[in-house]
């Protein structure tokens, strides 16, 4: 009589991912932003709509427009990291979403 015993399934230790290094680009756009027009979750996918306060000086009579300047697109994972760091910065700034929202502001 043969008797085999298997050792448990032991899974594999989880090893942290290392990220690839930083690769800083000094000619990246920049983009400036006085608002937001939306948000939106495409399939796992949160897309912010940016845009800009601008007048258009062709015209007899300039009126302020609020005018798309940008969209940005990220995963569920990038979207919380972003706010999670945001928040982190703006408290370092004195800035508190939190404080500004017991006191009764509202975001639009």
């Amino acid at each position: 009589m043969f008797v085999a015993v298997k050792s448990p399934i032991v899974p594999a230790p989880k090893v942290a991912l290392e990220q690839p290094p930083f690769v800083d680009n000094p000619f990246a756009p920049e983009i400036f932003v006085t608002g937001y027009s939306g948000l939106a979750n495409l399939n796992g996918v949160i897309v912010l709509t940016l845009e800009s306060a601008r007048c258009d000086h062709s015209r007899p009579q300039p009126a302020l427009e609020r005018v798309v300047v940008g969209r940005v697109a990220l995963t569920t994972t990038a979207a919380l990291e972003l706010v999670t760091g945001l928040n982190q910065f703006l408290e370092q700034q004195g800035l508190s979403a939190s404080r500004m929202l017991a006191d009764g502001a509202t975001f639009q």
